[in-house]
């Protein structure tokens, strides 16, 4: 436990937003480390992750919420739609995190969901985007309506520059709760490793298959241990299970070179949660629709 000062503030602070705003990047980009992974694709977060920011008179914990899509409708979807408003209900505060050129139906669909008890901030990602007296103009109008919501700020900010990342980090210290820190300041997400493994390794399928594949595939890690001759030596296993046999190809590639590229990609990032070698043991197994199961989904923790 850190923070035992009368002056010390801390908090959890709920993200939401769509798919792909830059929920995820923004908690990694304030941690300072990768917390939750990222990818250009929808979905990519399916649980919720937690991260911890510390500093000498704060610790904010950053709940990084599954985008909120409202057209899908796979059951796999609607858990995680359910999964992000419930979470937000129960924060200090709340970040809704939009894009600074546009503004969506689902954009304000979310904003009029949000729990009205618990402080809003509005932030607007992507400003870097932004580069002519029109598109300005545009960014000022959304601004105006944006107002309706009562937010306690809207703040333009671009993850990908680290432009007023500090600026929102302040405005979250001014209205967070004085207290004690619930973490250790050398924490950086309460996750276990067989969580922080799964993801790593599913990042780089995302990264390694098509647009639509990663919606029908899951990553369970099944054993992590350490080689009892070889101390620094971790030996991991995982299944890919995927729910549609034509993707099974696909994932291993030809002669396995596909899977080849998965693990060889994990194992690096891996080595370095692990400070140490890793040996990595991925198989491949089809398990019809498992992203319409409900027992399947309730096993993998999407509950």
């Amino acid at each position: 436990m850190v923070g035992n000062s009368i002056n010390f503030l801390t908090g959890y602070v709920g993200l939401a937003g769509r798919p792909n705003v830059g929920k995820s990047s923004l908690m990694n980009q304030a941690i300072g480390k990768q917390v939750s992974i990222v990818t250009k694709r929808k979905q990519t977060t399916r649980n919720p992750v937690l991260g911890i920011f510390s500093s000498p008179d704060c610790q904010i914990a950053f709940l990084d919420n599954p985008g909120i899509d409202f057209k899908n409708s796979l059951l796999l979807n609607k858990r995680l739609k359910k999964i992000a408003f419930s979470n937000v209900a129960h924060t200090n505060l709340n970040i809704v995190m939009l894009e600074a050129t546009k503004l969506l139906a689902d954009d304000r669909k979310i904003l009029q969901n949000m729990p009205n008890e618990i402080p809003l901030l509005i932030v607007l990602n992507k400003v870097d985007k932004i580069r002519n007296t029109q598109q300005k103009e545009a960014m000022y109008k959304m601004v105006a309506e944006l107002e309706k919501f009562k937010p306690l700020e809207i703040i333009p900010i671009s993850v990908k520059r680290n432009y007023q990342i500090d600026l929102l980090i302040k405005k979250i210290k001014q209205n967070l709760p004085v207290g004690e820190a619930p973490f250790k300041k050398t924490s950086i997400t309460d996750r276990d490793l067989k969580f922080r493994v799964s993801e790593i390794i599913r990042k780089n399928i995302i990264n390694c298959v098509g647009d639509e594949i990663h919606y029908h595939l899951a990553v369970e890690v099944t054993n992590i241990e350490e080689d009892p001759d070889l101390s620094f030596l971790r030996r991991i296993e995982a299944t890919i299970y995927t729910s549609k046999s034509s993707h099974k190809p696909i994932l291993i590639g030809e002669r396995g070179r596909k899977l080849k590229i998965i693990r060889l990609r994990s194992t690096k990032e891996l080595k370095n949660i692990f400070q140490g070698d890793v040996h990595l043991s991925l198989w491949v197994k089809l398990v019809s629709c498992w992203n319409k199961n409900s027992a399947l989904l309730d096993n993998m923790g999407i509950s």
